[in-house]
């Protein structure tokens, strides 16, 4: 059992503040990462990824919008996010989210 790593999403490994709007942790796996990403009171331009994102809001509320559209997930819901998809990130509180990613590492300039 000493291989098995664990750990509590509200305190992930390698935590890297963003921006007062957001903080993102890392379990870095073979075949892909699990990023935990805490959100507060504020907005994340429109943008898209090359990759494919899957997440889970664990609590919270936040919503994505892409212009003409807002769709709100709360605590429990699943979502997906096709690659190339333009979208931009809203809080009006908190939420806390993991993603299933293959594509994500640390990075070394975070504050």
């Amino acid at each position: 059992m000493s291989a098995i790593e664990t750990f509590r999403a509200a305190d992930p490994p390698h935590a890297q503040v963003y921006s007062d709007f957001m903080t993102a942790g890392i379990v870095q796996g073979n075949m892909g990462s699990l990023v935990v990403v805490k959100l507060n009171v504020g907005e994340l331009d429109q943008h898209a990824h090359p990759q494919e994102h899957v997440g889970a809001v664990l609590e919270g509320e936040f919503s994505f919008f892409d212009g003409t559209e807002e769709t709100v997930l709360r605590a429990g819901d699943l979502y997906r996010i096709p690659p190339n998809v333009t979208h931009g990130v809203r809080c009006r509180g908190h939420a806390l989210i993991i993603q299933a990613r293959a594509d994500f590492k640390p990075d070394a300039k975070a504050a």
